[in-house]
């Protein structure tokens, strides 16, 4: 718990921070495909596929912080949509068949049907978290950081603001 506490309040920290948009958004983007993706599945070695991406994600320069966040957030909610990625791995049972043809795809399972439904799902979702990520980046620069930033000012130099109590523990956690 603390460790989700301390990466969510990095993944905050980036928000504040020079980081461009660009980094948090391939950040989401790779960290929620990784955490849909078998990585190193018990029995089968590291997963080719995933071993690309976590490439990627040092190459790139991504913002680290949102890809373990986002990775362990997913990670999570595999475990919650393991029923409907079965559905749809059993749905997609003929693209299963070929690409256990395929060595690549073979070593990355998307052979078996559970891991291709999580898989199919990763895609899906991984744009969406990654568009949001960048829409709240964007709207927390323009909008809220010069508001929070002005208000913790005034109270270091001693003006009366309303709500001190709540400025001093939200400038702290967003790292202002």
């Amino acid at each position: 718990m603390f460790l989700l506490y301390r990466l969510l309040r990095n993944l905050i920290k980036a928000l504040a921070s020079d980081a461009a948009p660009w980094q948090l958004f391939l950040g989401t983007f790779l960290g929620t495909l990784l955490g849909f993706l078998p990585i190193f599945p018990l029995g089968y070695g590291p997963s080719p596929l995933a071993l690309i991406l976590i490439a990627l994600v040092f190459i790139l320069n991504v913002h680290l912080a949102t890809v373990f966040l986002f990775l362990g957030v997913t990670k999570l909610l595999t475990q919650v949509l393991h029923g409907p990625a079965l559905l749809i791995g059993d749905s997609l049972h003929d693209m299963a068949a070929n690409c256990a043809d395929i060595p690549f795809l073979n070593a990355s399972l998307w052979s078996h049907t559970g891991y291709l439904g999580l898989t199919v799902l990763g895609f899906c979702f991984a744009p969406l978290f990654a568009i949001l990520m960048y829409r709240f980046a964007l709207y927390f620069r323009l909008h809220l950081r010069d508001k929070l930033t002005a208000k913790m000012k005034a109270m270091r130099a001693g003006q009366i603001i309303d709500k001190p109590w709540l400025v001093r523990p939200v400038c702290w956690f967003f790292g202002l």
